[in-house]
């Protein structure tokens, strides 16, 4: 065996300008690359080499056929794709026109009577809410003025008051027992809202002799009580009543026989006892009068406060030692 090397065959490159040596008609590869020529690839007649192993068209691989390499690429697996989403087309742009060439809806006018109209409402909401409070407070606050000394020195001549007119207001629970099933108020039929005048109040009540004018005194005797003065002093169902807010002022004088105080009415009296206009004179104060009751003094500034509502007290009986 001869393992001599064999000279390489000269490749016929296109373009090169040399041609190469020829090949043989016969053979199997005709660019020479991969098959031996016939004459080496005999029937029985050994190679001078081992290049026929290589040569040996049995041994060509596939990617070396005809085709090439895709003969031999396997089939690529690719998932199937999802399904696009459908286009939607897109909106057609708003028209427009030049000026002058369409009538369109005022809307701008329209907006400024809905913002007029809301302006509006909103102001009269406004007053009248405003207009309710203070029909509301006006029908529970009223405000006064104190002319003369017959409350001196509790209040003084020129004094300005707020007087609660609410207070002293009443309901009638018979009227209102006919919505409410089952109950039976029981007599008396009007009753007060809150409570009624109590002794020591300061009260502001119309003149019972019809003229226009409204008095402010102090709440003495109550309903069914007795009062009598003696020597200056007020006597309650023969107990004498103690009134530590006349400390300071002129003591007072005069006796007044026993008066009975009707039903509904309040017996009245100023502070100032010796110059004073009351229920000595004017007699019991019907409720119906009343206005309502003193709650502050707000003028002048250094009186400034809640107005001198005082609860006396009743003292021992008659000739029990007093």
């Amino acid at each position: 065996m001869d393992d001599a090397p064999r000279a390489g065959r000269r490749l016929n490159w296109p373009g090169s300008g040399e041609p190469g040596p020829a090949e043989p008609a016969e053979a199997v590869d005709p660019a020479g690359t991969w098959v031996a020529p016939a004459e080496e690839a005999g029937t029985g007649a050994s190679p001078e080499t081992f290049d026929w192993l290589f040569r040996d068209p049995r041994r060509l691989a596939p990617q070396h056929e005809a085709r090439g390499r895709e003969a031999a690429r396997p089939p690529v697996f690719l998932p199937p794709e999802a399904p696009s989403p459908p286009v939607r087309p897109a909106p057609a742009p708003a028209a427009t026109f030049p000026a002058g060439s369409i009538d369109l809806p005022a809307a701008a006018p329209e907006r400024a009577r809905a913002r007029a109209a809301g302006l509006v409402r909103e102001v009269l909401e406004t007053v009248l809410l405003a207009l309710l409070v203070f029909l509301s407070v006006r029908a529970s606050v009223q405000h006064y003025r104190v002319e003369g000394a017959s409350m001196y020195p509790t209040l003084e001549d020129g004094e300005f008051l707020l007087v609660n007119s609410l207070i002293y207001a009443e309901v009638d629970v018979q009227k209102l027992a006919r919505f409410v099933p089952g109950w039976d108020p029981g007599p008396p039929a009007a009753r007060f809202l809150f409570h009624g005048p109590e002794r020591g109040d300061i009260i502001i009540f119309h003149h019972p002799s019809g003229v226009h004018r409204d008095l402010v005194k102090r709440v003495i005797g109550l309903p069914g009580e007795t009062v009598e003065i003696r020597d200056g002093a007020v006597y309650i169902d023969g107990r004498r009543l103690e009134e530590p807010y006349l400390a300071g002022a002129e003591r007072p004088t005069g006796d007044l026989a026993p008066v009975v105080v009707p039903e509904g009415s309040y017996f009245v009296m100023g502070d100032n006892r010796n110059h004073s206009q009351d229920s000595r004179v004017i007699g019991p104060i019907p409720k119906e009068l009343i206005v309502g009751k003193a709650m502050l003094t707000w003028w002048p500034r250094e009186r400034f406060g809640l107005a001198p509502n005082a609860e006396p007290r009743l003292a021992g009986a008659a000739g029990a030692g007093e």
